[in-house]
């Protein structure tokens, strides 16, 4: 087996931490161990995964560096990734009803450029929200522009779906998947009227790498990577 894709099953880590070595169980199959900065990161924040990108989001919240920390550290964004995702803490209802702040995002090759531009901006100003109705079974996504004085909106409707499940280490399934469709959008620019877009898309899906009372890590089917907070959670964290 190659180091790029290392298997689980056959590779052993030269760390012996409890947490770690339970999490190694757990590690998605396709587990890139080199872009995750080899075992050695991968065992540095198994202790505390969700602790570790907590500070990783702060620490880039706060930076004035021109240069985006989620650039910079992508090895470590990608093992925090990796962990996250062996907790199989995944989609559930009563979890993710409410409202998120954008506070990361990462977006696929395959991204819409305007979409690139309007959430690099967001997630670094944490202007960017969305707000998840489980009675309706829809979400909404608000996002601004560089400067603040235009808005973006979009309404979508979603579906947990058995696509991509996972289960732990007592044998429950984890929803990974919602399916998602867009509704509706709509730009507002300053003093001048709403506009609405033609933003209706079916086939879209979100897979919750990790979801708590705190925290939401979702990828996309366009390859982006969202992190979100709870706006209470994010205040605090921010102090």
């Amino acid at each position: 087996t190659s180091l790029g894709f290392a298997s689980v099953a056959t590779t052993a880590a030269p760390y012996s931490s409890t947490a770690f070595q339970s999490l190694k169980k757990q590690l998605p199959r396709d587990t890139n161990v080199v872009s995750c900065g080899g075992w050695y990161n991968l065992a540095k924040f198994a202790d505390d995964p969700k602790g570790n990108l907590v500070e990783f989001i702060v620490n880039n919240l706060k930076s004035t560096n021109s240069k985006s920390t989620e650039l910079q550290e992508e090895s470590q964004l990608n093992a925090l990734l990796v962990l996250l995702e062996s907790t199989k803490k995944g989609f559930e209802s009563d979890l993710i009803d409410g409202d998120w702040h954008v506070v990361l995002t990462r977006q696929g090759s395959k991204s819409p450029k305007f979409q690139k531009a309007f959430a690099r901006v967001n997630a670094k100003k944490g202007q960017g929200s969305s707000a998840f109705d489980v009675k309706t079974m829809t979400f909404s996504g608000t996002d601004y522009t560089p400067r603040g004085n235009g808005v973006i909106t979009s309404s979508v409707k979603y579906n947990p779906v058995p696509d991509n499940f996972d289960v732990n280490e007592k044998g429950d399934i984890v929803l990974r998947r919602i399916a998602c469709e867009i509704t509706g959008g709509s730009f507002k620019y300053w003093k001048l009227p709403k506009v609405n877009l033609p933003l209706r898309r079916k086939g879209g899906y979100l897979d919750f790498v990790y979801l708590d009372k705190d925290v939401r890590v979702t990828k996309g089917n366009r390859g982006g990577v969202f992190i979100h907070f709870r706006p209470e959670f994010l205040e605090k964290v921010m102090a």
